[in-house]
């Protein structure tokens, strides 16, 4: 028997065309999978515990434990943490402390202990309207974040959109690092 080609748009052709098509995608959705599952394995990807600080009722941080998939490099898993604050707690216990729109664009630890966060967003950038208590509580909160999930995390210094910052809202000066401040920490979650 002797098969004749089908005519070019065909519904024999097109259909082979999007038999090979599927499969193709098919083939990159599993090697995906497996390029995913290997980068997570090289950085040691796993569950782990950690405490995010919101502001409670009586006006203090108080902790909030979340389990997040975290490398084990602290390099890479400082922007991770910080990311994770950003979202808001999950409980209500605590306050959202930095406005909804904040990103952070990355987080570096500096030999030393210091680590640099890169904060950005519409209304970090625009001016951001918070009173002194807000955003030094804003601050502090995140401060805290880093420094009990990390060891090596001694101080934050913030800028803004890759620039350094003179302030988030216009009250706390960040012309220099900022290291925790346990007098703004409820006594139960220090």
């Amino acid at each position: 028997m002797i098969f004749a080609p089908h005519p070019p748009g065909s519904l024999a052709t097109l259909g082979m065309t999007v038999f090979v098509a599927v499969s193709l995608l098919a083939g990159a959705c599993s090697k995906k999978n497996n390029i995913t599952a290997n980068i997570n394995a090289a950085n040691r990807v796993a569950v782990r515990p950690v405490r995010l600080y919101y502001e409670s009722e009586q006006l203090m941080l108080v902790a909030e434990t979340r389990n997040i998939a975290l490398p084990e490099s602290p390099a890479a898993a400082i922007p991770v943490v910080a990311r994770e604050l950003m979202k808001g707690p999950a409980t209500p216990v605590g306050a959202r402390l930095f406005p909804p729109d904040t990103l952070v664009r990355g987080a570096y630890l500096l030999p030393g202990g210091t680590v640099i966060v890169d904060l950005g967003g519409a209304t970090l950038s625009q001016g951001w309207g918070a009173g002194s208590h807000h955003e030094l509580m804003a601050a502090s909160s995140l401060v805290q974040t880093l420094a009990v999930n990390f060891a090596d995390a001694r101080r934050v210094r913030f800028i803004i959109n890759g620039a350094p910052a003179e302030t988030l809202a216009g009250h706390v000066s960040l012309s220099r690092s900022l290291s925790p401040m346990p007098q703004f920490v409820d006594p139960r979650f220090r």
